[in-house]
C-alpha cells in the first residue's frame, strides 16, 4: 500500500540548544488536548475500523488523513492529539503518532501550506521541540499538507471505503459474481475495468451489478490497481 512521501519543511535555522533543559521526556500515548467546536475549521470524528471508536480531527485536512491511516494495510495503530512536548516552559501537542507494522514509528502534524508559510516564525521552536523529541525517542517527525494527503489516491480510496460502508466484507451469498470476475481475469492477465465487464458479460445490467463486486475485490486485494491513479473505467487492472 502506498506511503505518503516525506516532507521537509526548512523554516529559519536558528540555533536552539538544550531545550528540554535536560529535563526526562516521558511519551504517553493518551489524548493530550481535547478538539473543540472551531468557527475557523471543520471539526469533528470519525469512526475508526482499526481502533474501534470514534477518532477527533480539526480540519478537514486532519479527516483526509485519517481516511488514508485508515485504508493504509501497513498502518498498525495511530493516536490523535497523542503527545505533549514540553520546552522552554511551553508544550506542543502534535497531530497524529502512526505505528507501522514494520515497527516504525511516527509522529505527525498536519497543516495548510499557507499557514506554514504565514506562521513560519511561531511554529520554528515548536517543530524543532519536536523533531528533538522524536530523535531522542527512536521517531520520526514529518510534516504533511494538502500537497501530501490530496491527489488521486485519496479520491480513490475515499469513493472505496464508501463503497465499503455499503457492502461490508465478501459475503458467499455473492461467490458466483466473484468467482466469474476472477476467473475472466485470470485469462486476460491485464486488462481494464471496461473490458473485463465486456468479457463477463453483454447484458448492460448485469454489469452494473459486477461493478459492485469487482470494487470489493479491490478493497479486499483480491484484484489489484495502482491506486496513485484515478479510478475510472479505463484503469488497468490484475491478479
Amino acid at each position: 500500500m502506498r506511503k505518503i512521501k516525506n516532507v521537509n519543511k526548512n523554516f529559519s535555522k536558528k540555533e536552539h540548544k538544550n531545550l528540554y533543559s535536560h529535563k526526562k521526556i516521558r511519551m504517553s500515548l493518551k489524548k493530550q488536548r481535547n478538539i473543540s467546536m472551531n468557527q475557523f475549521s471543520l471539526t469533528g470524528q470519525i469512526k475508526s475500523l482499526k481502533k474501534n471508536e470514534l477518532v477527533d480531527f480539526e480540519s478537514s485536512l486532519e479527516r483526509d488523513y485519517i481516511h488514508i491511516l485508515e485504508f493504509d494495510e501497513n498502518v498498525r495503530y495511530y493516536y490523535e492529539q497523542p503527545l505533549k512536548i514540553e520546552f522552554n516552559d511551553r508544550y506542543y501537542v502534535p497531530d497524529f503518532y502512526v505505528e507501522y507494522w514494520s515497527g516504525e514509528k511516527e509522529v505527525i502534524e498536519i497543516k495548510y501550506d499557507i499557514d506554514l508559510l504565514e506562521n513560519a516564525s511561531k511554529y520554528v521552536t515548536k517543530f524543532q521541540a519536536a523533531d528533538e523529541f522524536c530523535n531522542k525517542n527512536g521517531l520520526t517527525f514529518r510534516i504533511l499538507t494538502e500537497k501530501d494527503i490530496r491527489n488521486d489516491y485519496l479520491f480513490n480510496i475515499k469513493f472505496l471505503n464508501a463503497v465499503q460502508i455499503m457492502r461490508n466484507g465478501i459475503n458467499s451469498e455473492y461467490f458466483n459474481e466473484f468467482e466469474l470476475l476472477e476467473r475472466n481475469l485470470k485469462k486476460l492477465k491485464k486488462t481494464t475495468i471496461n473490458n473485463l465487464l465486456d468479457t463477463c458479460s453483454s447484458c448492460e445490467f448485469k454489469r452494473a451489478e459486477l461493478i459492485q463486486y469487482l470494487w470489493l475485490m479491490i478493497i479486499h486485494k483480491k484484484i489489484k490497481v495502482d491506486l496513485n491513479k484515478k479510478l475510472n473505467m479505463e484503469v488497468e487492472i490484475w491478479i
